[in-house]
C-alpha cells in the first residue's frame, strides 16, 4: 500500500524549566516504523439488511494486515454513508454508528451525526487499544443500528459505506492517515420481521398420536386431555416469536356434531396447557355441526430464536351415555387454511410485527381416531417372514411361498374374540369372514392360488375359545400368527401383508354378518406386511 503524506511528529511532553522536553514514548506498541501490508474487504459482510430496532448490524468490514516492522494503534476512521435508493436522512433509518475491531467496541455515535450538511460523512475517533499486532491481521467491522419506528415507505431503501480513511501510529510514535482504496458495500433498511427472517414452522410430530388409531372412551364418565394431533413449533430466524392466537379444525364422522364427540379441546406446548378452544362457526354452542374450528386466543406464548417447542391439540371426550357413540371418529388438522386468516393465526415478532402468511409454514392432519368403549389395539411382533417352503426343479413344478405375520392383540373396555377365520381381501369391513390379508403392493403377481391361510394364537385356551373365535380377556393381550401358502400359476415377485384383524365383543355366530359386535381393525397395519419371493414356474 502506499502511505498518504501525512505524517506527524509525537508532540513532545512538556519538561520542567531549564530541562529540555522528554519525546512521549508510544504506550503498548512494540517495533518501530510500521505499516499496512494489506487492507482486503470482508467477503461475508455485503447486501446487509439493517432490521427495524436492530442493534450493531454489520454493514462493512476490511481485514488489516500490519507489516513485520511494527504493532500500529488506530486512533480514527473516517465513514462516508452515500444513498442509493433512500429518499429520507439518514438518521431516519439509523439510530446509530459503532465500530469494532475483532470483536471489541471501540468507537459508537449516534446517527444524527451524519447529516446532509456533511455530505453524510463523520471521522469517528477511537478507543485506545484498538491495535493490530505486527504481522498479524486484524477485522475492523462497521455496524448500523437500526431506528425502532422505520417508516413504512422507507423500509427496502439502500445506503452505501465507504471506509474513506484510517488513521494510525507506530511503535516509532508516527501517525499516518491513508485511503484503503476499498470498494463500497451496500446495505438496506428493513422492517423488524424481513431483516431477522422470522418464520413459525408447524411440523407433524408424533406418529403415534397422529396416525389413525382407536381411543379408549368410557361408558358413563368423560374421558379427559386425549391428545389427537401432535406437531412442533419452531421459531426460526434472528427474533423471538409470540403467538397471540392459534386455531385448529375439527371434523367427525357418523356424528351429527363435533360436540357429541368432545366437550373441550385445548392447546399444549412442552407439556403445559396454554388455552383452551373456543368454536369459531357456531358460537353459541349449541349445533357446533360436524366440521368445526377452533380459536385458541390471548395466548401471549413466546418461541426462543431458533428454538423449537413440542405441542399437542388435545381434548375431553364425552361418555357413550352422552351423545358419542363407538365407531364415531373425529379429525384434528392445522393448515394453511387455518394460517392464512389474521382473525385466527396471529403470531408477532420482537418488535411487535405481525408475520405475514407466507412466514408462517407447514401443516398438521392427526389421523381419523375412532372412539370405543371397548377394543382392542394390535402390535407388530418381530418381522414378517416370507420363506420358499418349495422350490421347484422339474418340469411342471412350480414354487410354493410360506408368509407370516404375528402381533399381539390387547383388549380394553370389554372381553373381546378375534374371529378364527381368513380372508383375502385388501379392503376389509365389518361384514369380512374373518381377519384380512393381500398381496404387498410391491407385488408384481397377478396370478397367484393360495394353498392355505390360517390365523392362530401362540396359546391355546380351550375354556374360553369358541367355535367362531379366540379369547382375548379384558386388559390382556394375546399374540397370533396369520400365515399364507401362495403358489403362482405365472413367474411372479409376491408379498403378503396384513389387512385387517376381525374382532367382537361376542361369538355366538360366525362373524359373517356385519353386527354390532363385528369390528375390523385396520389402524396403522403399514408395516405388517412381509417381503417379497421369486415364485417361479417351470
Amino acid at each position: 500500500m502506499t502511505r498518504a503524506n501525512v505524517n506527524a511528529a509525537t508532540p513532545a511532553v512538556p519538561g520542567t524549566p531549564g530541562t529540555p522536553a522528554t519525546p512521549a514514548v508510544p504506550g503498548n506498541l512494540e517495533g518501530d516504523a510500521g505499516s499496512v501490508e494489506e487492507y482486503e474487504l470482508v467477503s461475508g459482510i455485503n447486501n446487509e439488511k439493517v432490521g427495524e430496532d436492530e442493534e450493531d448490524q454489520e454493514v462493512i468490514g476490511v481485514n488489516i494486515t500490519a507489516d513485520e516492522g511494527s504493532d500500529l494503534e488506530f486512533t480514527a476512521v473516517k465513514l462516508v454513508f452515500d444513498e442509493g435508493t433512500a429518499a429520507s436522512d439518514f438518521d431516519e433509518y439509523a439510530a446509530e454508528v459503532a465500530i469494532f475491531l475483532d470483536g471489541e467496541e471501540v468507537a459508537r455515535v449516534d446517527a444524527d451525526g451524519f447529516t446532509d450538511d456533511n455530505s453524510w460523512t463523520r471521522t469517528l475517533s477511537l478507543d485506545s487499544g484498538a491495535i493490530v499486532r505486527a504481522g498479524e491481521t486484524g477485522e475492523l467491522t462497521v455496524a448500523v443500528s437500526g431506528i425502532s419506528n422505520l417508516d413504512t415507505n422507507d423500509a427496502t431503501d439502500t445506503w452505501t459505506v465507504d471506509i474513506r480513511q484510517v488513521r494510525f501510529r507506530d511503535g516509532a510514535g508516527d501517525s499516518t492517515s491513508e485511503d484503503p482504496t476499498l470498494a463500497t458495500r451496500t446495505f438496506s433498511f428493513e422492517s423488524f420481521a424481513t431483516a431477522a427472517n422470522s418464520e413459525l414452522k408447524i411440523r407433524a410430530n408424533d406418529d403415534l398420536i397422529n396416525n389413525d388409531r382407536v381411543i379408549d372412551v368410557h361408558a358413563t364418565n368423560d374421558t379427559d386431555n386425549v391428545a389427537l394431533a401432535s406437531f412442533t413449533l419452531e421459531a426460526e430466524g434472528d427474533s423471538d416469536l409470540e403467538i397471540k392466537k392459534f386455531h385448529a379444525s375439527t371434523t367427525v364422522t357418523s356424528a351429527s356434531n363435533v360436540d357429541d364427540l368432545i366437550n373441550s379441546i385445548t392447546l399444549w406446548i412442552d407439556g403445559e396447557e396454554i388455552a383452551t378452544g373456543e368454536a369459531v362457526q357456531d358460537t353459541d354452542g349449541v349445533s357446533v355441526g360436524a366440521d368445526e374450528g377452533w380459536l385458541f386466543d390471548d395466548i401471549s406464548y413466546t418461541i426462543a430464536a431458533g428454538e423449537k417447542v413440542e405441542a399437542e391439540i388435545r381434548a375431553d371426550f364425552n361418555s357413550v351415555a352422552d351423545a358419542l357413540d363407538e365407531g364415531d371418529t373425529i379429525t384434528v388438522a392445522i393448515t394453511e387454511a387455518e394460517t392464512d386468516q389474521a382473525s385466527l393465526f396471529k403470531v408477532a415478532d420482537e418488535s411487535g410485527e405481525n408475520l405475514l402468511d407466507a412466514d408462517i409454514t407447514g401443516s398438521v392432519t392427526g389421523g381419523a381416531h375412532t372412539v370405543r368403549d371397548a377394543g382392542i389395539s394390535v402390535e407388530l411382533v418381530g418381522t414378517p417372514t416370507a420363506v420358499k417352503s418349495f422350490e421347484a426343479d422339474a418340469a411342471g413344478e412350480v414354487d410354493q411361498g410360506t408368509y407370516t405375520i404375528a402381533f399381539d392383540v390387547t383388549a380394553f373396555g370389554s372381553d373381546v374374540y378375534v374371529d378364527l377365520d381368513t380372508v383375502a381381501t385388501a379392503t376389509p369391513n365389518a361384514g369380512t369372514d374373518g381377519s384380512s390379508w393381500a398381496t404387498t403392493t410391491e407385488s408384481t403377481a397377478t396370478s397367484t392360488t393360495v394353498i392355505a391361510q390360517s390365523i392362530a394364537p401362540s396359546t391355546s385356551d380351550s375354556t374360553n375359545d369358541t367355535a367362531y373365535g379366540y379369547f382375548v380377556e379384558e386388559d390382556s393381550t394375546r399374540r397370533f400368527t396369520v400365515s399364507v401358502v401362495l403358489k403362482p400359476t405365472d413367474d411372479s415377485l409376491a408379498g403378503v401383508r396384513l389387512s385387517g384383524v376381525k374382532w367382537g365383543t361376542v361369538s355366538t355366530s360366525d362373524n359373517t354378518a356385519a353386527t354390532s359386535a363385528d369390528q375390523n381393525y385396520t389402524f396403522n397395519l403399514d408395516a405388517f406386511k412381509t417381503g417379497l419371493l421369486n415364485l417361479s414356474v417351470i
